[in-house]
């Protein structure tokens, strides 16, 4: 077992501890990554975080080169997809695949806990962390300074 980063690999065991995993921030919180940090496992990234009360989220987008899901674990985020919008409670998942419109926000009074995945692993993490030091906590994101890290991510904005 790694102490500092709680994780415990064996084989082709990967364990991650309560409040452990490499953190990222994201939009002023602290995102914790389960899975995929340092290719393991390659293939998928798993991710827990806090979308806070009130965070207008992401500029709607298509990433082409991952695909993308969430998992609202507590509480409730409005998500935007190709076909419109829907409040996503406790229990739901959307999941935008490659080339997919989509994005969310958090326009309620508490915060939403979530499981995100990418796969493949590397690419979703990597447009993780930097577009998660570009989003505010508060207040919708600047375009300009988000577009140059969507191309560099090989992902599109879509707004409406």
């Amino acid at each position: 077992m790694n102490a500092r980063s709680g994780v415990y690999n064996e084989s082709m065991t990967l364990f991650t501890a309560p409040g452990q995993g490499h953190a990222i921030r994201y939009a002023g919180q602290t995102m914790r990554v389960l899975a995929g940090w340092g290719g393991e496992p390659e293939g998928f990234a798993v991710i827990q975080m806090t979308v806070p009360a009130r965070f207008a989220g992401p500029i709607p987008h298509a990433h082409d080169t991952f695909d993308e899901a969430v998992y609202v674990l507590d509480g409730a985020l409005r998500v935007v997809g190709d076909s419109g919008t829907v409040d996503a409670s406790t229990g739901s998942l959307f999941v935008a695949p490659r080339g997919h419109r989509h994005g969310f926000s958090n326009p309620h009074d508490t915060p939403a806990q979530v499981l995100g995945l990418w796969s493949p692993a590397h690419l979703g993490l990597a447009f993780m962390r930097d577009i998660g030091q570009a989003l505010p906590p508060t207040g919708p994101p600047d375009p300009d300074a988000v577009s140059e890290i969507y191309h560099r991510h090989a992902s599109r904005l879509l707004p409406d």
